[in-house]
């Protein structure tokens, strides 16, 4: 089986991504997985080394639960615009309640068991670099 790496997966510097699957087609080579699978595999990792959410991680996380704007703003209980917003702002980070509120949300819809204290789901202050193995 053939496969590669993504670097800078989504967008975030600091995320690499091997071992990847693909396949040929007679477009070219593709990700031979399922839609939003990396993204769930990237964003479970955000959450478990406790990345600032920017909205960079954001969006990452967004295309792991694969909700709309209405929908994130909905579970959230704000308002859509804050919603995208979020997305746009690449480099700001979330405020901090909303930042939590998020990881809470992503935690579980994906289903990642947190048996953390508010202080586990606080951020550090700065993402390190993350190396995962898609296979």
């Amino acid at each position: 089986m053939k496969t590669t790496t993504i670097k800078n997966f989504g967008g975030l510097t600091y995320v690499s991504v091997s071992k990847v699957p693909i396949r040929s087609t007679e477009f070219g080579d593709v990700i031979d997985m399922e839609q939003g699978e990396l993204e769930k595999l990237v964003a479970v990792s955000l959450i478990e080394n406790r990345v600032p959410v920017r909205g960079a991680e954001f969006r990452v996380m967004k295309s792991a639960l694969r909700l709309s704007n209405d929908s994130i703003a909905d579970y959230l209980g704000v308002n859509r615009n804050t919603v995208l917003k979020w997305g746009k702002e690449i480099e700001k980070r979330l405020p901090k309640p909303y930042e939590i509120l998020v990881r809470l949300l992503v935690a579980d819809l994906l289903n990642i068991e947190l048996n953390a204290t508010l202080d586990d789901l606080s951020a550090n202050d700065k993402a390190k670099k993350i190396n995962l193995k898609a296979a």
